[in-house]
Parts: C-alpha cells; sequence; structure tokens
C-alpha cells in the first residue's frame, strides 16, 4: 500500500482513439476524464436512460438510472455492468445547473469518467447501472448483520439486496436493453460502491464470486462490527474476484486501521487480483471521483 495523490489525481494524457478537436478549454485539466469528456463530439458521449423497478425481495419502487456507451465506443464484444450503489450519487451533479461544468461537485460523474476513458481506450466498453437507494434504508440494505455505531442500529438486509441485485435488477436492465448485448460472465458482473455502498460492494464480491466478480470499494467501512469484512476474508483461502478498494490518508485513523488490515487479508489471499491501496484522499463524493479511474482501470482492464 501507499500511493501518492500524484498518482490518483494526475492521470495519463488523454491520447483518443476517435480523433476530435484538441480540448484547448479545459487546459490542464485534460488529464481527467471526467473533463476531457465535456469535449468530446455528442456522437461519442454516452445516454442516460431511466427505469422504474418494483422490488419484490425489498419491497417498493426504485429507480434504476442506466449509462449506455456511445455505439461507436462499445466495440464488438459483449458489454460487462457495473452495478453502482447510492445511485443518487453516480451521474450529474445536484448543482450542474448552476455552475461550470469544470466547478460541478458531489458525486461520482461516473458518465463523464466513463466517456473519457472510453475515447482514450484506458477501459473496456461497459453499461453503468446508478441503484437508487433511500437515504433512510440505504444502511439497512447494505449491510447483512445487525451492528451499531453508537446508539444507532443498523443492518441486517444486506443479502436481501444482492438477491434484489441478482434476480431483479440484472434480468430487468437485461431486458430493457435488449438492444445491447451484455456479457454474462461474472468478472463482468461489477460491484461498485463507496463508504458503506463499498463495503455492501466487498461483501457481495466476496460472498458471491459466481454472479459478482468484480468490486470497486472506494473508502470501505470496514470498521463495521469491529472488522467484519476482514474476518470474512480471512476465512477464504483465496480472493476470487477483482477487486479495486482504497482508503485516504484524511479520513478518520479508526476508518484507516480497519482498511489496512482489510487491504493487507485481500492482498494476501488474491495477489495480482487485489489493487488496494492507502491515497492521498477524503471522504467524499469528489475525492472518490478522482481515484475513480485508477479503480476502474483494474476491473475494466482493457488488456
Amino acid at each position: 500500500m501507499g500511493a501518492s495523490v500524484l498518482d490518483i489525481v494526475q492521470h495519463p494524457k488523454m491520447s483518443c482513439r476517435v480523433p476530435h478537436d484538441p480540448p484547448s478549454h479545459i487546459g490542464a485539466h485534460d488529464d481527467r476524464p471526467e473533463f476531457h469528456a465535456l469535449v468530446m463530439p455528442q456522437a461519442l458521449r454516452g445516454e442516460i436512460e431511466n427505469l422504474l423497478l418494483e422490488g419484490q425481495r425489498l419491497a417498493g419502487a426504485r429507480q434504476l438510472r442506466i449509462y449506455v456507451p456511445a455505439t461507436e465506443l462499445r466495440g464488438s464484444t459483449p458489454l460487462p455492468i457495473v452495478l453502482v450503489n447510492d445511485g443518487h450519487k453516480a451521474f450529474e451533479p445536484a448543482n450542474h445547473g448552476s455552475v461550470s461544468p469544470l466547478h460541478q461537485s458531489g458525486t461520482l460523474q461516473m458518465h463523464r469518467v466513463m466517456d473519457g476513458l472510453l475515447c482514450s481506450g484506458a477501459v473496456r466498453p461497459a453499461v453503468v447501472v446508478a441503484i437508487g437507494v433511500h437515504a433512510s434504508t440505504r444502511a439497512d440494505q447494505y449491510v447483512p448483520i445487525r451492528a451499531r455505531l453508537g446508539d444507532i442500529e443498523f443492518g441486517g438486509c444486506g443479502d436481501l439486496y444482492l438477491d434484489l441485485l441478482e434476480h431483479e435488477v440484472l434480468p430487468a436492465v437485461r431486458a430493457f436493453l435488449g438492444h445491447v448485448p451484455l456479457s454474462h460472465a461474472a468478472e463482468d458482473q461489477v460491484l461498485l460502491g463507496s463508504s458503506i455502498g463499498g463495503f455492501s460492494a466487498l461483501y457481495g464480491a466476496l460472498t458471491r464470486p459466481g454472479v459478482f466478480g468484480a468490486a470497486v470499494a472506494l473508502s470501505p467501512s470496514a470498521w463495521i462490527d469491529d472488522g467484519f469484512l476482514t474476518r470474512l476474508a480471512q476465512e477464504s483461502p483465496s480472493i476470487v474476484p477483482r477487486i479495486a478498494a482504497d482508503i485516504g490518508h484524511h479520513e478518520q485513523p479508526p476508518i484507516r486501521k480497519h482498511c489496512r488490515a482489510l487491504f493487507e487479508v485481500l492482498t494476501q489471499r488474491g495477489g495480482d487480483r487485489v489493487h488496494a491501496l492507502d491515497v492521498d484522499g477524503a471522504h467524499n463524493e469528489d475525492s472518490w471521483r478522482a481515484r475513480l479511474p485508477r479503480m476502474l482501470r483494474h476491473v475494466l482492464t482493457s488488456n
């Protein structure tokens, strides 16, 4: 472990697969995929579609927002599916209508990150599904056990949530995107989340590697139940899924301690399949967005 902020926020200069005008007006920001995407031709940018799912395992309506890469950048093979927890933080920033795109904040902006990475060929094209969740129930849905934080008790529905993803969300997305070839391989069904959403992503990949063969976890809540995920990983003789995880230097010391312990076990048992780093970052969406391209390169490797 151990990486400088330069490793995270300074990305290789973009070298576009499809020629277009140089991004002169974004200057030094050109190494950031989400900024590069702003000057890409509209025809090369993916689209976001909406689907309302009536959940059965966890009852209630759930909004799915689905990013589909531009036709010219999709390639000829079935596309992986990236399932994103906390879907309301996946795409457009809340302030997208009031400030310049270069200064928008508060979300992962995954549509722009993916567009920029695809333009340079840094990752394989993939569909991204942002899965809606209510703030009052997210901790219950993302954690499989009952746990506590001070006087607050939460969790218990984490396995039901994974059932929902496997048996309801994935089939609904496949039916909705019937015109887009989608991969059924486990390694192409990726879970992605941050904080408690990152906990859920790791839990899903560790317990259902035959379904979710890859996970991205930004600042995962490894502290839950005093190291639940670490104990789970220790019980596995080997880590099968491809995992990208990190924790920021500017996060709370107890959180960093638990993440480092978890990352050590994951790396020991997963080898090159695990990409776990201690980085110069914070616990917020803007920091996670800067760190996201590196993670996506690992789980959506173009090699």
